[in-house]
């Protein structure tokens, strides 16, 4: 067991190392004054290792990790992006502690803040100031969006923090952090916040990643299909590290996403009977105003497991790219990855003449890459975020599981018509030769059970 918690440490500066590297101090530009100016300890671009942490290819991260002893503080100064979501968590171990989602960013003084209702998509003046605060620290009028970090720990009287940024579908000709310069991080004393701090050590991180080892041990994905139907349950917080969030969780609490486990040798056809309504940021024009979407600001359904996929591979469909029929649903088809090549066609061109989405389907395999151990299934996730209050479709609205193994979860805890509507996905599987010549995938019984 230790080898596997040592084996998803070292991933898990990996993964967070992503493809490109922090930015350097030289590469910032600090705001005038500034007597420091900190590095993000990684930015991310998840486009290689994919599991255990599941990252979106539509998403970008950047990671701020450090020990706090209560007498630092950090303003984070920066523009919002031209992307459909932005937020900023801080963990507590492995778990969400606090969350500040773009909408409840005040905007600086001149600035706009553009996901606030009807205000521009593309205002000229874009800036913002997030405060990272010690846990306790006092605030006023003049603290600009402040955010806590977790109480100081005994012995030690410190806590270890990591702070995430995650900015989602960047609008067509951006960079996927939505065309924005690095955000600047710059300590100060809380003490006297006039005073500047210096910046936090760089091995500050590893303590961050011996937390994420402690979570495989139980590692535990939702349950197969079962008489080939495909449902899809929430993940509790436990099995999924480093989760996203909008607010405080503990370890009874389920993340925001749907996870659907599937047999790597079958084709999973996924029908989401209505597709909510989202932001479409991809035609924003000079006069574009923001209108919060009845239904989600983003949704996807993406493809998980051993194999490492990307961006080329279309693992994650998302927004504006799903293809919708006439009646308001989509279907995707997931193809396993070990298929022949006149399989994946056969499958493809039928998919095409049905109107459903194609995207690939993971292998069985290590639950680390190239490692020993846990094994893991191919899997599905799907997303939907910032629901509009009292949306039926809602992920949130799916009852979290609270037994001893999410792999034996009952299928009431399931997404279905009872607790997301019409908007409930549903997936059943399906061989080659029956979905290119039968009728599976084409029919959905929400009454089999």
């Amino acid at each position: 067991m230790k080898a596997l918690q040592s084996t998803v440490a070292g991933l898990l500066a990996l993964i967070l190392a992503g493809v490109a590297p922090a930015q350097t101090t030289s590469s910032i530009e600090p705001r005038r004054n500034a007597a420091t100016v900190c590095e993000w300890t990684r930015e991310v671009a998840p486009d290689s290792v994919r599991a255990p942490v599941q990252m979106d290819i539509h998403a970008a991260y950047r990671m701020f990790a450090f020990k706090s002893d209560g007498s630092i503080g950090y303003r984070i100064r920066s523009k919002f992006p031209f992307a459909a979501f932005l937020s900023y968590t801080i963990y507590d171990g492995t778990l969400v502690h606090s969350a500040l989602l773009d909408r409840d960013i005040d905007a600086d003084p001149g600035s706009s803040n553009p996901f606030v209702q009807n205000a521009l998509v593309h205002p000229l003046y874009r800036a913002y100031t997030i405060t990272v605060l010690p846990a306790g620290a006092v605030t006023d009028a003049s603290t600009p969006n402040p955010i806590f970090m977790p109480s100081l720990r005994r012995p030690s009287n410190a806590a270890t923090v990591l702070l995430a940024q995650r900015i989602y579908l960047p609008e067509p000709g951006e960079d996927r952090y939505g065309g924005i310069p690095t955000p600047t991080i710059e300590p100060f004393l809380v003490s006297d916040p006039t005073t500047a701090a210096a910046c936090p050590e760089d091995d500050d991180f590893d303590d961050i990643a011996d937390q994420f080892g402690n979570v495989s041990s139980h590692f535990s994905q939702a349950p197969l299909p079962r008489d080939g139907r495909i449902r899809f349950y929430r993940p509790p917080v436990a099995d999924v590290p480093f989760a996203d969030g909008d607010g405080f969780q503990d370890k009874h609490d389920c993340t925001g996403y749907l996870m659907a486990t599937v047999f790597p040798d079958r084709l999973a056809v996924i029908r989401l009977p209505k597709v909510p309504a989202f932001f479409d940021n991809s035609a924003i024009e000079s006069t574009t105003r923001f209108v919060p979407p009845e239904g989600v600001r983003y949704l996807s359904l993406g493809s998980y497991g051993a194999t490492i996929m990307g961006v080329r591979e279309h693992e994650n469909i998302a927004g504006p790219e799903v293809e919708t029929l006439p009646d308001g649903s989509a279907t995707f088809v997931a193809i396993p990855v070990g298929s022949s090549l006149p399989e994946a066609v056969a499958v493809i061109n039928k998919a095409e003449e049905l109107g459903y989405n194609v995207l690939p389907l993971a292998n069985y395999g290590p639950l680390i890459p190239d490692g020993e151990g846990a094994q893991i299934n191919p899997f599905l996730i799907y997303r939907n975020k910032v629901a509009t209050e009292g949306f039926t479709g809602n992920i949130k609205n799916v009852a979290c599981f609270q037994g001893t193994s999410f792999s034996h979860a009952p299928w009431m805890y399931a997404a279905s018509p009872d607790n997301m509507g019409g908007y409930a996905p549903t997936g059943v599987e399906c061989s080659v030769d029956d979905f290119v010549h039968g009728s599976c995938g084409q029919e959905f019984d929400e009454a089999r059970r």
